[in-house]
Parts: structure tokens; C-alpha cells; sequence
């Protein structure tokens, strides 16, 4: 589960006592790019707050069949026992009962492996044929217990062979039954990123051949995207206390009651965007509840990043928490900081002590697309989607990525960011592009 989204909903942590906060005064954080809310205007940002319209959305399967699977990754770091339930990698398959590709589907930003945006692209990909195997976000706390081999997570190259190393022991445990014809991998949002870096990581290493990748609204510098998310949640709710509990104010009770009659585990950005949208009413009020679901997700990935890498920021190393500690105290802290802290407080200086020649400039270069352009630009394999008014993108972003990508990238004029997800239109391209029927151009 995600200890400060349940905190949000369910009031259950308490306190953790206040330590000292690690020094890294040389490292400078990722410049911000752009506006707050990127190319997204105020249709885009109610697009990302609803989503695809029911009457819009692709047919789907009146049922999938769905398994969860469980799986212990050798090479994961030892857990922490607060993490004492994350121990497997937790998965999620559904699988047809004849030969068929298998379409391997990443999870956005903190995204476990069965959120909204994965049940409607399950739907649509099982119902065109393919087996569906569904995972979570290397950001995602489970992910970074069980999987990652920091516990650092957000480098798109160290997260992409941790996935990659992961896909190649879940296809080898999947039922012997289970006849896979090929395999294609997707994402969206970060996950979007994923797959490509999957892709291109398997291009040398040959251990799935993966055919074909599409990236669905995908980021093309993970640090610019990050900071501008940032920005906004500066802007819409600000540094103190006062700004966040406002809104929780006019959401709380929305999101109590969709709590209480959900059968959900996790509470993904789209359980928090459907509260949100059912009461909130401005374009402020929309741009801080879209920046609260990723500050959400960042405080999981910095708390647990802190406590893999020993930095001290809100975890005191010596004294770790255990099960049964009070969190409060953590979350609270966590929720003030933006990702240039987590960036230049746990993540540089953990990649500078074990990336021998690595710089800050360096890091934030790596996590750019651009480290796999030569291929994005060649092989005729890789597919983008992405929206002409994405929050995430500004506009010499997107225009890398029409001109990269040419002929294989589907630009939509309306969705901000993954409000499209599932409509008629981007569920046939897609299946176009994982079939290689695409012959589409950037529009």
C-alpha cells in the first residue's frame, strides 16, 4: 500500500521524530522549464481531471479475466521492516486461451500494476487478442522494495533494467499453459519513458525480444516534466500547511465516500482526480489537485529512496522506523518538499558516489529521452501518443518528438495529460501501432 495516500484517506500514521537533514549545498537541482501547467490550457486541465467521456470510450470485453501473481526478484535489496508487506513484486495477468501476443504494460508515475488507466488499457488490448501482463511504476513502493536494486528510484536507465530484469522472471513463471506468440511493451506517462528504455535495453541484451514499443504520453525529460509539476503545486497550494488543507477540506468527504465503496487496495491518481473533479469547480482548484497527486507520489518515492540510501532527510538511518511506528510526522515533512530536495538531498548524491565520472549535468542528461534518440529516430518499432496540450510537455518537447519520431507519432489536439486514454481514437491507433498497421502522421 502507499503509506501517504492512505494517510490522506484513512488518517492511520502518527509521528516520527524530526532529524537532521543531509547537506548537498554543491549539487544544484534540474532548472525548471516553462510553464507550470506545460502546453495545458483550461480544457486540458479538466480533460486530465475526468478523463475519457464513458460515451467516448472503445468497446470493451464485457469480461477479463484477471490473476495476481506474487514474485520474489532475487537481487532486491534487503527490506526494511516497515516495508515488512512489499516483499514480492506484485503483478497482475490476464491471459487468453489460445496462442497470442503478450502485451507487457508499465504504470505511470508511483503507479502500482492495476490502476485505472491499466484496467482501461487491459480491456482494450485483451479484447483485441493479446495476453496482458500489467506492472507496476519503478517508482511505485512496492516496486522499490521488492525489485529495485538501490531503492533509488527515478533513473531511467537503473529503473529500466530493473524492469527489464523483472519482465524476464515473470514471463519465465507465467503458466506453462500460456503460449506467447511475441511480445510488445507499453507505458504511459513515465511508464511511457519505461517502455522505450525496455526496448532499447533489450535491443542489445536479447532476452525477451520485444517487437514493438509505444509510449503513451510519455515525458521527454523526466527532470523538466518533474519541476514543472513542482511549479505547480507551488502556484496552487503553496509551501504551507494552510494551501494542502484546504483542499483536503473540499475533498475530504468525496473521497471518504468513494473509499468506502470501492474494492480497491490502492488509491491511484485517478481515485484522487474522480474526488477532486466531482467537487472542485476552478482552474486553481484543478491545477492543485492534479499537483497534490503527484506530490502524493513523490513523497513515496523520496521516503523510501531516504531510507534505502541513508541520507537522513526524514528517516534518522541509525534508528530506522518499524511496523507499528507513527508516520505522521514523516508525511508531513515529505509533503512540503519538492523534487529538487529529493534530487539534490537522496538522488544525486547516491548516483555520484556509485557512478564513478557521473556529474549532476550528467544525471539530469540521462533521464532525457534524447539517451535513446538514435533509436527512436531508426527503428521502425517504437510508437509515440501524446496530446498537442500536455501538461507535462512544453513546446520544444513536443516538437523533439514529432520530429524524432515522424511518421510513428500520433499527436491528438485535445486530452492534457492521459485524459484521452481509452477513447475510441487513441485505442484504435494504438492497436495500429502494436499490429504495425500505423500509417499515420503527426497531427
Amino acid at each position: 500500500m502507499k503509506f501517504f495516500q492512505k494517510c490522506v484517506i484513512a488518517g492511520t500514521l502518527a509521528a516520527l521524530a524530526p532529524t537532521a537533514f543531509a547537506r548537498a549545498d554543491a549539487i544544484l537541482a534540474p532548472a525548471e522549464h516553462g510553464p507550470a501547467t506545460g502546453l495545458a490550457d483550461s480544457a486540458a486541465l479538466r480533460a486530465t481531471v475526468y478523463g475519457t467521456p464513458p460515451q467516448d470510450m472503445a468497446p470493451m470485453p464485457a469480461k477479463v479475466p484477471l490473476v495476481e501473481m506474487n514474485i520474489g526478484m532475487p537481487w532486491a535489496q534487503p527490506v526494511p521492516e516497515v516495508f515488512w508487506f512489499d516483499r514480492k513484486l506484485r503483478v497482475w495477468f490476464s491471459a487468453q486461451d489460445k496462442p497470442a501476443p503478450l502485451a507487457i504494460v508499465i504504470s505511470g508515475t508511483g503507479g502500482d500494476g492495476n490502476t485505472t488507466v491499466l484496467s482501461t488499457l487491459r480491456g482494450v488490448l485483451y479484447g483485441a487478442g493479446y495476453h496482458v501482463l500489467t506492472m507496476p511504476s519503478p517508482t511505485f513502493p512496492g516496486f522499490i522494495v521488492s525489485t529495485s536494486s538501490t531503492g533509488v528510484a527515478g533513473d531511467l536507465i537503473q529503473d529500466g533494467h530493473d524492469l527489464y530484469a523483472a519482465m524476464q522472471r515473470i514471463v519465465a513463471h507465467l503458466p506453462g499453459k500460456v503460449q506467447i506468440t511475441d511480445i510488445d511493451v507499453l507505458g504511459y506517462s513515465l511508464g511511457g519513458a519505461n517502455a522505450a528504455i525496455v526496448k532499447s535495453i533489450d535491443a542489445s541484451e536479447h532476452k525477451l525480444n520485444i517487437h514493438r514499443a509505444v509510449s503513451i504520453e510519455p515525458p521527454v525529460s523526466l527532470f523538466a516534466s518533474v519541476g514543472r509539476l513542482d511549479n505547480l503545486y507551488a502556484i496552487s497550494i503553496g509551501s504551507e500547511d494552510t494551501g494542502v488543507e484546504r483542499l483536503y477540506q473540499k475533498i475530504y468527504a468525496q473521497l471518504a465516500n468513494l473509499y468506502r465503496a470501492s474494492d480497491r487496495v490502492e488509491i491511484d491518481e485517478n481515485f484522487l482526480l474522480s474526488a477532486a473533479g466531482s467537487v472542485l469547480k476552478t482552474d486553481a482548484e484543478f491545477s492543485a489537485a492534479i499537483a497534490l497527486t503527484f506530490r502524493i507520489n513523490l513523497m513515496n518515492v523520496f521516503f523510501a529512496g531516504d531510507l534505502y540510501a541513508g541520507t537522513g532527510v526524514v528517516v534518522d538511518p541509525k534508528h530506522p522506523p518499524r511496523v507499528g511506528d507513527s508516520l505522521q510526522q514523516a508525511s508531513r515533512i515529505l509533503r512540503g518538499k519538492p523534487f529538487s530536495e529529493y534530487f539534490t538531498k537522496v538522488f544525486a548524491p547516491y548516483y555520484l558516489k556509485h557512478r564513478p565520472h557521473s556529474t549532476t549535468d550528467s544525471l539530469i542528461a540521462d533521464n532525457r529521452l534524447d539517451i535513446i534518440g538514435d533509436a527512436l529516430r531508426s527503428d521502425p518499432d517504437y510508437y509515440v501518443q501524446t496530446n498537442s496540450d500536455d501538461l507535462i510537455l512544453d513546446k520544444s518537447e513536443l516538437a523533439w518528438l514529432v520530429n524524432t519520431l515522424g511518421s510513428k507519432i500520433a499527436v491528438y489536439d485535445h486530452g492534457g495529460h492521459l485524459g484521452n486514454v481509452g477513447d475510441r481514437q487513441q485505442a484504435s491507433d494504438m492497436l495500429d501501432m502494436l499490429a504495425g498497421r500505423w500509417r499515420g502522421t503527426a497531427r
